[in-house]
């Protein structure tokens, strides 16, 4: 009787052993982290996990409210750079007094060693990858305006003539708005930036 117990006690002993080896490789696997650091918001904080799956940019933010828009061949300055790496859509909010072509300028962060978590000013230390007219000369009415980008779809626009398909992801971008009209206006932007 004693050693049908000794051989139970064993048996237990290594069924135990083996699940245990068995939970300290499942736990050291999934501790693994990725070396790819997060994209931070325009505050610094990381992008993922969110309860909200929208950032937006007051016109404040984007330093695009009110912006003169130039008459005959002026352009408005740039808004702010606006990182987009994780981003799945963004909505481009314009307001703009006369009737606007739209451009996006995208840009990229490879020469960049560690872009988002040690640059101190998100949106900053990029570089210039090119610029594409979204919507046409003038074909943009005055107005509220929306443009939508995704990463799938062709981009959208409430109004004027699409010219150019530009789609997501990007590193980062900005916009900004030109007329050729006489009358010299104003323009207002908001972004919406989509990340899951």
């Amino acid at each position: 009787m004693k050693g049908y117990n000794l051989v139970r006690l064993i048996v237990a002993f290594v069924v135990l052993l083996f699940c245990g080896l068995m939970l300290q490789t499942n736990h050291t696997v999934s501790a693994q982290t990725s070396t790819q650091f997060p994209d931070v918001d325009k505050n610094g904080k990381p992008l993922i996990p969110r309860p909200n799956p929208f950032l937006m940019y007051s016109p404040t933010d984007l330093n695009h409210g009110a912006v003169t828009l130039p008459a005959t061949t002026g352009t408005t300055s740039a808004t702010n750079i606006v990182p987009t790496g994780g981003a799945t859509a963004l909505t481009y909010f314009v307001n703009c007094t006369q009737p606007a072509k739209v451009t996006i300028n995208v840009y990229t962060a490879d020469d960049i060693a560690k872009p988002q978590p040690l640059n101190s000013a998100p949106g900053t230390g990029y570089t210039l990858y090119g610029s594409y007219d979204l919507v046409t000369a003038n074909s943009m009415v005055a107005g509220p305006q929306q443009i939508y980008i995704g990463t799938e779809l062709a981009p959208t626009a409430t109004s004027g003539t699409l010219s150019l398909s530009v789609r997501l992801p990007q590193a980062a971008v900005s916009f900004q708005e030109a007329q050729t009209g006489a009358t010299q206006g104003t323009c207002t932007s908001r972004l919406a930036v989509k990340y899951n």
